[in-house]
């Protein structure tokens, strides 16, 4: 190829940080809320079949609590901040699609008939997960994004407990569905979709040391997903000889 050629291709893949993130944003936006008007639909078909009996109510509070969640995703998504910095290559980027939406894949899977027992209890741990996830999200705002990237460092409220208190009450989320429709399918994929989301995480605490110097302080003071953990381990490197 000519010379102008080479240019005018490699000048044609650059994409502005600007363009990327609109894209990003509105791709966001269009699947959260395909899935929350699912969810929508889910909720008033349980409402209006409702009987009113203690394992409806609380599979009704569930699927509101879902719902929610998922409308707060739709609102913290246009409203974030523009990113300081994003993590660099193709890694991060498919880390963190096949961590967010490899659960999605759930909706494809035949169901599965459980116990009544065991259906209020997966339904009782899944609305602990979506309130707890509401809850930091809230406090997240509009720092919220699935790729790894900086917007604001956020310290305060569930944060203070844990670096990464979403990813934890997500997993209490994930356990409750798995425990509704219980294969080893449905297992084989919860296992990849944790495992995606822990280097998600290690790709965001790497944006976050680039970004924000006191992150390597609050680190060392907070623990990864488990409130107290840094604590006892801080104690016990305390208590060994030196």
């Amino acid at each position: 190829t000519f010379p102008c050629c080479q240019k005018w291709n490699a000048q044609a893949v650059i994409i502005p940080q600007q363009t990327r993130e609109l894209i990003g944003r509105s791709a966001m936006t269009f699947f959260f809320t395909v899935c929350a008007t699912l969810k929508a639909n889910a909720v008033y078909t349980s409402l209006a079949d409702a009987t009113w009996q203690a394992r409806d109510v609380i599979a009704l509070a569930s699927g509101i609590a879902g719902l929610g969640f998922l409308l707060l995703i739709v609102a913290t998504t246009i409203a974030r901040l523009p990113p300081k910095r994003s993590a660099d290559g193709f890694q991060p980027r498919m880390v963190a699609l096949i961590g967010a939406f490899a659960t999605t894949t759930f909706i494809a899977l035949p169901p599965v008939e459980v116990a009544p027992a065991i259906a209020l209890l997966a339904d009782i741990i899944v609305l602990i997960g979506c309130s707890l996830s509401i809850c930091c999200l809230a406090w997240l705002g509009r720092s919220f994004s699935v790729m790894a990237q900086a917007r604001q460092l956020v310290t305060a409220g569930p944060y203070r407990l844990s670096r990464h208190p979403l990813y934890a009450c997500e997993a209490v989320m994930l356990a409750g569905i798995i425990l509704r429709n219980p294969s080893w399918l449905a297992l084989g994929i919860a296992t990849i979709a944790l495992c995606f989301q822990y280097l998600r995480i290690r790709n965001e605490e790497a944006v976050l040391r680039s970004v924000f110097p006191e992150y390597a302080s609050y680190a060392e003071q907070t623990p990864m997903l488990l409130p107290g953990l840094a604590t006892r381990r801080k104690a016990t490197q305390q208590l060994q000889p030196q």
